[in-house]
């Protein structure tokens, strides 16, 4: 085991560091008030209310907690894992007792019974944090295994076809594929009203529907449901590939190849299907491998598909599947998948003056049928009647948004050609690379990857110390809200708990594990290094004990580590989220050490601070939630 220790003192820490441990014990703080106010005294959640016949809702409440055992593994008190333990178990609990319209409850092995892996997605994202933090669990192991198996060829639920590598529907879960009748979602308030139609009309080739209004009509209600079930209840859909990181979860679990091997040959039926397809990846499957076979031979038009809900969410299966694959196998060539798809919607961009200077490349994030396309959609180019642009098949030419993918490509390949497409990829409208915005908090996470990729370019050196003033300002905010409501919500609906979660792990992910906030909708944590606490034997870094990763290339990262406790502290710093990295060269100072080892000890003695530079292997070790061996004493 090689040992660095540090020996440069300070006489005050760098604001970065002490605003980075008031953040966790201001979350501490939060969370102990939030657990006390917002469960029955039983410890369930307050939603949903006896007799409720629902779908919808389960992947809400979890992700009320989903991030605190992210933030316990990287050094939060050990409150946050214990908490998210038992109000994940309070959820199944009561979700288990809660009706469908379909005669069986909403949970059923402890898994939803059935939703599309957006939402199954955003649910499980607990799962895989969870493994991050206490991969000893054996109830966590068990369940990781269960919930992949529902995927494999031969089980019960008969989600998936081995032969085809097909899903056999957008919606699938415990209970299998053939539970997604859209005429049972009007008793649960979706109907004709909900909030999918203001992004316009998904299909073109329906009589009764000719402009977006017309969805609204409820005399459509019962059409708009034999069209939706006939279209998007059969077959697989892009954001399947969502699945490839419950897999991926159980093989970080126990190395078995099954999950891995999965992981594969599901991603290579979809770019095979892609290649088919002229190179534009199709939106729906049928269960015969057919592309379009519910939609009258078109490659557009499914579910979450291409018409209606665009790149947005086209480009989510795509980028966390080949992410997945690359950390398996360590092959970048897996990153060409997804990033042919964006590079296809860069080619049809165009460029809007924002400056003097500077031009925004407006991408077209959708594809459908000709046809009225008048609807409120922000920040798009528009005819001069006001009508969404259209060219060739395309429209809603807009920005990048904040989708995170062209991020995600350049964090996995650290290539100079995927760095140079995020910089493209800028908006001069908003220069948003330039700011933090404490206000800046929804649900994703996301919004300062960016400013972040300026910071370590050089061009931002103010950003450890906004972004944790920002989160810290959102965790604030959030208790402020309870206060102000008396920690007693005037309306309870499936949003109660995330709508309060305070826990905010972006800032805390970019600094001390170098790695972006993980794709919101089922994405796994990709990181440059995680820290161990030698004197808890935990993960996470040491109490009192702040980092900063304040570069990172293709050649390694540089790392600085304060200790503003006043204790001694001794701690281990792996390479990678998962030990997947191999360090191969660390510098301090004058001293310059030649190795090949995934782990390294640093003893900080209080008032200290260590700055080292680290030449990695990346992606060079096989993936593991196991906790370094080094670390049992």
């Amino acid at each position: 085991m090689t040992l660095f220790k540090a020996t440069k003192s300070y006489s005050k820490p760098p604001a970065w560091a002490t605003k980075q441990r008031r953040l966790f014990d201001l979350t501490l703080d939060a969370v102990d008030s939030f657990v006390e106010h917002y469960f029955t005294d039983d410890g369930s959640p307050l939603w949903p209310p006896d007799g409720h016949v629902g779908i919808d809702g389960s992947d809400d409440l979890i992700e009320g907690f989903y991030n605190w055992p992210l933030v316990y593994a990287m050094g939060g008190d050990r409150l946050l894992l214990d908490a998210a333990k038992k109000k994940y178990l309070a959820v199944i609990d009561r979700l288990s007792t809660v009706e469908t319209p379909y005669g069986h409850p909403m949970y059923v092995d402890e898994f939803d019974q059935g939703r599309d892996w957006f939402h199954l997605g955003e649910g499980n994202l607990y799962t895989y944090n969870i493994g991050l933090a206490d991969p000893a669990d054996d109830a966590v192991v068990e369940r990781a295994e269960r919930f992949a198996s529902m995927y494999f060829g031969d089980s019960k639920t008969g989600n998936y076809d081995a032969e085809k590598r097909i899903v056999r529907s957008p919606q699938t879960g415990s209970m299998g594929p053939d539970y997604g009748d859209f005429s049972k979602y009007v008793t649960h308030g979706y109907g004709s009203d909900y909030r999918w139609w203001r992004h316009g009309l998904p299909w073109r080739d329906v009589p009764e529907f000719n402009e977006p209004a017309d969805l609204h009509d409820p005399e459509n209600e019962e059409l708009l449901f034999e069209v939706l079930n006939e279209r998007c209840t059969k077959g697989d859909i892009p954001l399947n590939l969502n699945i490839t990181s419950l897999m991926t979860n159980a093989y970080l679990h126990t190395s078995d190849d099954r999950y891995r091997e999965w992981v594969f040959d599901y991603l290579e039926g979809w770019r095979e299907r892609t290649s088919e397809n002229g190179g534009i990846i199709p939106d729906n499957v049928g269960r015969s491998g057919e592309i379009g076979e519910y939609t009258n031979g078109k490659w557009y038009g499914g579910y979450y598909g291409w018409s209606w809900g665009g790149w947005h969410y086209v480009g989510i299966g795509p980028t966390v599947a080949a992410e997945n694959a690359v950390l398996l196998d360590g092959d970048r060539e897996h990153l060409a998948f997804p990033r042919s798809q964006l590079d296809l919607l860069i080619e049809r961009g165009i460029e809007v003056s924002a400056d003097a200077v500077n031009d925004t490349l407006y991408l077209p994030h959708k594809y459908g049928d000709p046809g009225n396309y008048h609807y409120n959609a922000s920040g798009v180019l528009r005819e001069n009647d006001g009508e969404v642009r259209y060219e060739d098949g395309w429209f809603e030419f807009q920005p990048h948004k904040d989708d995170p993918y062209a991020v995600h490509l350049w964090y996995m390949s650290m290539s100079d050609e995927d760095r140079k497409r995020v910089r493209d990829l800028r908006n001069y409208h908003k220069q948003d690379w330039r700011r933090v915005d404490p206000r800046a908090k929804t649900k994703h996470a996301d919004g300062h990857e960016y400013a972040w990729l300026a910071y370590l370019d050089g061009g931002f050196q103010d950003y450890p110390e906004r972004i944790m003033e920002a989160s810290q300002s959102q965790v604030r905010e959030r208790m402020r809200f309870m206060r102000q409501e008396g920690y007693e919500p005037d309306e309870i609906d499936e949003d109660y708990l995330r709508n309060r979660n305070p826990v905010s792990e972006k800032g805390l992910l970019q600094l001390t594990m170098g790695a972006p906030q993980p794709i919101y909708y089922g994405g796994l944590v990709m990181a440059q290094v995680r820290h161990f606490d030698c004197e808890r034997e935990q993960p996470g870094l040491p109490d009192g004990v702040a980092a900063l990763i304040d570069s990172i290339t293709s050649e390694g990262i540089g790392l600085t580590l304060v200790n503003t406790s006043g204790q001694d502290r001794e701690m281990l710093v792996q390479a990678g989220a998962y030990g997947e990295h191999e360090f191969t060269t660390v510098k301090t100072g004058d001293e310059e050490v030649r190795l090949e080892s995934n782990v390294i000890t640093v003893l900080l003695p209080s008032g200290t601070r260590l700055s080292l530079s680290a030449e990695m292997n990346r992606f060079s070790n096989d993936p593991s939630y196991e906790i370094p061996s080094e670390l049992d004493r």
